[in-house]
This record gives C-alpha cells, sequence and structure tokens, in this order.
C-alpha cells in the first residue's frame, strides 16, 4: 500500500507539472505568434496603401524599389500577387521562376476580402514561414494582394530556450517533492495497515481486538470507530444468536412447509415439514442452490419472477416423486425495511392435494367450455349478421349462410361432448372414428370460416393447397376442431395487418398442412411445452384474448388419432409455424 499511494502523488504531481510546463510553453509560443502576426498585418496594411497607385498604373520598376526598401529596413520577404496569382515582385527571389499563388490559402483569403494567414514549408526558400496577406483596394475593388513573410527559425530558437529553462527549474522542485511525498507516504500508510489488520481480525471473530493508534486527525478518528464497531458487533452478534435460535425454533414447529433463498437462489432455511413435503434428504442443505435439491422448473421459474416484478407471487406445483402431490407455494420477496431491494425469497407450502382432486373435473369442465365453444359461437354470429346485413335477399347465399350455422350448431353439441371426454382422449380410451376426409375442402372450408374473424383485424388469411392434396382417414370433426384451433391461435397472436398462410402439400406418404404467421412469436424455452395442458406462454395476453391453455393440447392428442406428429419453429418478432405431419390415403386423390 504505501508503494501504491507513494506511486499515485508522485504520479499525479508529475502530470500536474508536465501539464503546467507544457500549458506555459504553449501559452509563451502563443502569445510569440500573434505578436508577429500583430505586426505583420500592421505593415502589410500599410504596405498594401502605398502599392495601390504602382499596381494600377502596372509601374513595377517603381514598386520593387519600393519592395526593396521596406524588405531591407523590416527584414521581411515582401511578394505582391495580381488577382489571378501572378506574382508581381518578390524581394527574395526572381519572379519568372516562382509558379502562380492564386491556390496559396492566405492568398484565398486575402481575394476572400479577408487577411489571410498561414504558417507552412515554403517550397521557394525551404524553410518554414508565416505568411500574412493583405488585399490591395482601389475603390472598394481588390486589385491585388501583398504577402509579407518571416521565417520560423526565431520562433523555435526562443521555444527551445523556454522549453530548456523549465525542464531545468523543475529537477530541483522534483526532488523536494520526492522526498515530502515519501514522509507523507509513511504517515498515512503504517496507521491504515495496522487498521486493516485489525478489521481482518475482526471479520475472523476476534472481536477482542483492539487498535492502539492515538493521532487528532481522520486516521485517529478511524481507529477509535474500528475499536467501537468491535465492540458493538460483538454485542450484536450475540442478540442474532438468540433470535435466530428463536426463530428457527418457531419456524420448524409450524404444519407448512417454510423455504427462505437469498437472491442468488441459495438455501437460507428450509423446515423439517418443507424437507418431508419435497422428500428432501442428506442432512443440512443450507447454503446450497435451490435447484440441487428441488428439481422443478416452475418453482424456478416462479422465484425468476418474483425476482424481477418484485411483487407477490403464488403458484400450484405438481410432484410426481415419490407420490403424486399437489402443492400451493405462495411466495413474496423479503426485503430491507422502507427499500425495494430484494435479498432473498421466502416460499410456503401447503398440500392441497385432496382439495385439487375433488375441484379437477368441475375446474377442468369450464376451462375446456370456455375455449372451445367460442370458436363456433362466433362464426355462428358472424353469419347472422351477414344474412341480417342484406345477404338473406340472396336466397343461395342465405341457404348457404344457414347450413353452415346448422354445421357449427351440431359441432357445438359434438364439441361440448369431446371436451367432456379429453382425459379419455389423452388415455386413448375413446373410440376411433374413421372417415375420408377431403383435406382440400376442409382446409378451405376452415380458412372461410375464420375469414370474418381475420378481416376484423385486417389480417391477410389464406390457404395454399397442393392440386393433388391426398385425402385423410380420420375423425373430420376432429380434423376440424385442430385446423381451427391452430388457425384461430394464429389470428390471435397474429399483430393486426398480418398475413397467415394456411398451406398443404405431400411429401412422400405424408400430407403436411403448415398454419404460419409473422405475428409475435415463441422463445425457445416455451415451445418444449406448448402442448401442456393449461400452460400458457403468456398469461396476460391469454387472457385478454381469451385463451384458457387446452387448444394446443386438445390439437396434440388429435395429432396423434390421426397418426401424425406436429412441429413447431418460431422467432420472437418474426412469427410462429405449426406443421401437422399426418399419414395421407395415397390412393385416393382430389
Amino acid at each position: 500500500m504505501q508503494k501504491k499511494i507513494f506511486a499515485y502523488i508522485m504520479s499525479v504531481l508529475l502530470i500536474t507539472l508536465m501539464i503546467s510546463s507544457v500549458f506555459i510553453a504553449r501559452t509563451i509560443e502563443r502569445q510569440n505568434l500573434a505578436n508577429i502576426e500583430e505586426k505583420l498585418g500592421s505593415e502589410a496594411y500599410i504596405l498594401s496603401q502605398l502599392l495601390t497607385e504602382d499596381i494600377q498604373l502596372g509601374n513595377i520598376s517603381h514598386m520593387n524599389t519600393l519592395l526593396s526598401e521596406t524588405s531591407e529596413k523590416l527584414h521581411l520577404r515582401i511578394t505582391v500577387i495580381d488577382t489571378k496569382g501572378l506574382v508581381l515582385g518578390d524581394t527574395n527571389y526572381d519572379t519568372s521562376q516562382m509558379a502562380n499563388h492564386l491556390e496559396r490559402p492566405e492568398i484565398q483569403e486575402a481575394l476572400n476580402n479577408k487577411v489571410g494567414k498561414d504558417i507552412r514549408f515554403s517550397n521557394t526558400m525551404k524553410i518554414d514561414f508565416m505568411y500574412i496577406a493583405q488585399p490591395i483596394y482601389k475603390d472598394d475593388n481588390i486589385i491585388g494582394v501583398v504577402r509579407l513573410s518571416t521565417p520560423m527559425q526565431d520562433v523555435k530558437g526562443i521555444m527551445r530556450t523556454i522549453n530548456f529553462n523549465l525542464i531545468i527549474a523543475l529537477i530541483p522542485g522534483l526532488l523536494l517533492s520526492l522526498l515530502l511525498v515519501y514522509r507523507i507516504t509513511i504517515s498515512i500508510s503504517r496507521p491504515i495497515k495496522k487498521i486493516k489488520d485489525a478489521a481482518v481480525d475482526i471479520t475472523q471473530g476476534k472481536l477482542d481486538r483492539s487498535i492502539n493508534i492515538i493521532r487528532n486527525d481522520e486516521i485517529g478518528e478511524l481507529a477509535k470507530a474500528v475499536d467501537f464497531m468491535a465492540v458493538s458487533l460483538k454485542d450484536k452478534m450475540n442478540s442474532i444468536k438468540d433470535k435466530n435460535t428463536k426463530m428457527e425454533a418457531i419456524l420448524s414447529s409450524v404444519v407448512n412447509g417454510i423455504i427462505a433463498v437469498d437472491s442468488n437462489k441459495q438455501i437460507l432455511f428450509i423446515n423439517p415439514i418443507a424437507q418431508q413435503m419435497l422428500n428432501i434428504t442428506g442432512g443440512d442443505v443450507a447454503g446450497k442452490h435451490l435447484l440441487q435439491i428441488i428439481r422443478n422448473n416452475k418453482i424456478d421459474n416462479m422465484i425468476r419472477d418474483i425476482l424481477e416484478n418484485k411483487g407477490f407471487e403464488e403458484n400450484e406445483i405438481y410432484v410426481n416423486y415419490p407420490y403424486e402431490k399437489i402443492f400451493r407455494m405462495s411466495s413474496n420477496a423479503i426485503r430491507y425495511p422502507e427499500s425495494d431491494r430484494i435479498i432473498g425469497i421466502i416460499i410456503i407450502i401447503q398440500d392441497i392435494t385432496e382439495i385439487k382432486k375433488l375441484e379437477n373435473m368441475r375446474s377442468e369442465f369450464v376451462a375446456n367450455v370456455s375455449h372451445e365453444l367460442k370458436t363456433p359461437l362466433t362464426s355462428i354470429k358472424g353469419f347472422v349478421e351477414t344474412l341480417k346485413a342484406g345477404a338473406i335477399e340472396d336466397s343461395d347465399t342465405a341457404i348457404r349462410f344457414l347450413n353452415i350455422i346448422e354445421d357449427e350448431a351440431d359441432r357445438l353439441n359434438r364439441l361440448i361432448s369431446d371436451i367432456l371426454s379429453l382425459s379419455e382422449l389423452e388415455n386413448k380410451k375413446n373410440k376411433a372414428i374413421y372417415e375420408e376426409i377431403n383435406t382440400a375442402d376442409k382446409i378451405r372450408e376452415i380458412v372461410s370460416l375464420l375469414q370474418t374473424q381475420a378481416e376484423c383485424k385486417k389480417i391477410n388469411l389464406h390457404a395454399r393447397v397442393e392440386e393433388n392434396i391426398s385425402k385423410l382417414m380420420g375423425n373430420p370433426d376432429q380434423f376440424k376442431q385442430m385446423l381451427i384451433n391452430i388457425v384461430d391461435n394464429a389470428v390471435k397472436y397474429t399483430p393486426e395487418g398480418g398475413t397467415i398462410e394456411v398451406a398443404a402439400y405431400n411429401l412422400e406418404e405424408n400430407v403436411i398442412i403448415s398454419v404460419k404467421d409473422n405475428g409475435i412469436g415463441i422463445s425457445k424455452e416455451h415451445i418444449s411445452r406448448l402442448f401442456e395442458r393449461f400452460y400458457r406462454v403468456d398469461r396476460a395476453r391469454s387472457r385478454s384474448v381469451g385463451g384458457t391453455g387446452l387448444g394446443l393440447a386438445i390439437v396434440k392428442h388429435i395429432v396423434m388419432q390421426f397418426g401424425g406428429k406436429i412441429e413447431v419453429s418460431s422467432k420472437i418478432d418474426n412469427g410462429t409455424e405449426f406443421k401437422l405431419i399426418i399419414p395421407g390415403k395415397t390412393d385416393v386423390h382430389v
């Protein structure tokens, strides 16, 4: 530490001295340049007045005489240029050998009615020069430019002398500063090291350690504060131990399971009831990560939600091993008093297995009915509204619409039976129905049914069916229900102005039916669980659009009834594609 303090102070001192030296040198250099510019500008202005008549009359001989006399007197190089850049006279060089000066920066500024200034290397004289160019006027018109220049060697010589003197002056100051900084470093580092050693001992539990530093400054006050902290910490540690012992005894006696974890999901406390409920063995688990002892993604997601949303969370967890159990897990963030900073999470576990068994049939029935009856009812209402709006006047259209309404009403009756028998469908106990299904007609019919719903959201819903698409064998109503669920989901989760394409084609011995949208998409972690019953990617959005989480579960089991499988590919904000792969009836084609 002593070396670091010494190095830091010396670095700051050296940097300060270097910056100051550079600033002083630059200031002097700028002042010298400003004085030279002012002098050259003044002389150039006077000379421009004297040269006006010679340039106007073309009296070059008299002009050169004037230039020579002035140059000798002022020890400056003088050049006269006309408005086209041609050199009319120069005191140091033969004008016939000089190039056109029109593009020189200072000449351009002078011809633009300004006093031109520039410092550069002179190709003619082979040294650096400062140039000042003054316009020559006649009746407010520029008739030429007079340019004065002086070599920069003198200025550079002065700056070298100044820089050398500054360096010489810095050496004694640096030596004195070195000694002073060393003494300051010693006076700071030694007591701080003693305080540090004492702090390390305190962290190791040596709370009786004291620091013997007597100083009337901040370091002395710090030493006193550390001594006082050690005494106070010892008293508080004893008090906390007593409180923790009482708290653990209380929490271990309650009938519900209790788990406390920190913000890194490491276990702070778990009572015996929670260990028994979750079949946790292995003795003391404090300090372990939650997922090391409880391998349940839902619990992990719940904790993640609390950490992100900083609010109360209540979930039901299904456990299959060693026994099938349903737990209600209420969790909330542990915060510092009067602060939003989360330091952990507390989870209360209640066994509700028996209660859930009694409620299961009723809750499944309500959830299934609310989801599965919505689409046919919407379809019937849409066709009725179309008939009321004037389509009833066209008898053919009216009869076609009424037939569809009748079909939808009949399908409602069948759907009720199907919803109530979802558990049988999952267990493959329902009777299989095998009928020939005209794949192309069914797809077009389903697209037509949902067209009104799509148009309300300004969604372009269309079908693209291969000409010789194979027919299928299976339950027509289940097939229709399966596609309606998928297309209806696409309409719900595609924003206004989007596109949904229902495509069907043959691939080897299978019929591929693809429902592709450019909607909100589904993140990777959700895709594997899409077909679980009641699983929702976005609970809030599912509620707002009427979803219950059963639609895709039904789709999965219907696809299995057809002997097929379903694949999902999706990308956030780019859309989703559901692809049904169903064995086709290859001997019959549309």
